[in-house]
């Protein structure tokens, strides 16, 4: 699966995922609605986690001199228009230079983050079904979510 899913297919991941009643709710809660001309679940406004440990730290290692891959979050969101992601990282070890990732106008851009041991960034996420995703520089251990 890519970062980028149709809406179409997005309503049905959440209708499929709504019926087999395993949705793990992140930061906000799903409130499904059923349009009684079709069999498709859609929210009310507020992200809806699709899969995963939402809330949880993610544990991540940065090495020096240069960007890592993609490292992302065992959860994928289905945003709205408008919605915005917040990103928060702490270090164990060193001093991190984060990149994250979001979807202004629906389309992947990276966003710097800045370098610290503590912080926090708020992105463009949107009408996009992804997992939230972070680059890293610098020799360091840190978690994030």
């Amino acid at each position: 699966m890519g970062d980028f899913m149709s809406r179409k297919l997005y309503v049905g991941a959440i209708a499929g995922v709504m019926a087999l009643g395993t949705v793990g709710v992140g930061t906000a809660q799903a409130v499904p609605v059923r349009d009684s001309t079709a069999a498709h679940v859609v929210s009310a406004h507020r992200a809806v986690a699709v899969s995963g440990h939402c809330t949880d730290w993610n544990r991540a290692v940065g090495i020096p001199f240069r960007w890592s891959s993609e490292i992302k979050t065992p959860c994928g969101f289905a945003g709205y228009p408008g919605l915005k992601m917040t990103y928060s990282w702490s270090a164990e070890r060193g001093t991190p230079c984060i990149k994250v990732k979001g979807y202004p106008g629906g389309a992947r851009k990276w966003y710097n983050a800045g370098c610290g041991r503590v912080g926090s960034i708020t992105v463009p996420w949107g009408d996009t079904l992804a997992h939230k995703g972070i680059k890293v520089k610098g020799a360091s251990l840190f978690v994030w979510r």
